[in-house]
């Protein structure tokens, strides 16, 4: 078998990964670091790209940041799992807070990396999670198991709200009705012992969960 032969034969048996994050430079990091064992198949800067190369190469992994353009992980992450049965998706973010990391597993992630470790843990992070298992941060495990106030999908509501939409707008988002945004609106408020909803506006800012 000739050198060339058996190069092309490598890439086939390699895992394949699309790589999504509008950072160019972390997105081109990752490929860098990942390139020797893993087949790179697309990269994309947005959550509408995302889906679209997750139908057309369906990949073995999915590395994407929860922050980008058009990211919703209830509807990016769904949207995934049902176009993209078998790839095994790994959030890496700068999010590191519980009520986030939790919702992430809760949509369907298999993984979950802060990006300052990256460099150290992506690797590991690959093999742990095709190999069937899920993997997070080593930073991140108190928050893994810690008991959150609020529920994934109040968090969902939660990020709309803090960014100016209405009730009505956000249920056409989230494909339910405003009667359940009005009700997690203010049993939000009330778990979280505040005064109004600018208070829980407020809230979300401090905790960076937008």
């Amino acid at each position: 078998m000739n050198h060339v032969q058996q190069e092309k034969d490598d890439l086939l048996i390699m895992p394949t990964i699309i790589i999504a994050d509008d950072h160019q430079i972390v997105s081109e990091g990752i490929a860098r670091l990942v390139e020797k064992n893993y087949q790179v198949q697309s990269i994309t800067n947005n959550a509408e790209e995302l889906v679209q190369a997750a139908k057309q190469f369906q990949p073995d992994i999915i590395i994407t940041d929860i922050s980008m353009p058009g990211m919703q992980l209830n509807q990016t992450l769904g949207l995934l799992k049902r176009s993209c049965k078998e790839a095994k998706i790994i959030c890496l973010t700068m999010h590191d807070e519980a009520e986030i990391l939790q919702a992430a597993f809760e949509y369907g992630a298999d993984g979950y990396i802060v990006k300052h470790q990256a460099g150290f843990e992506l690797l590991q992070a690959l093999e742990t999670v095709l190999a069937g298992e899920q993997y997070v941060s080593a930073e991140l495990h108190d928050k893994f198991n810690q008991k959150t106030v609020l529920t994934a999908r109040q968090l969902d509501i939660l990020k709309l709200l803090a960014k100016g939409m209405s009730a009505k707008k956000i249920a056409l988002s989230l494909n339910i009705s405003a009667k359940t945004v009005e009700y997690h609106k203010y049993k939000m408020i009330e778990q979280l012992d505040l005064d109004n909803a600018s208070s829980l506006v407020a809230y979300a800012h401090s905790r960076n969960l937008i």
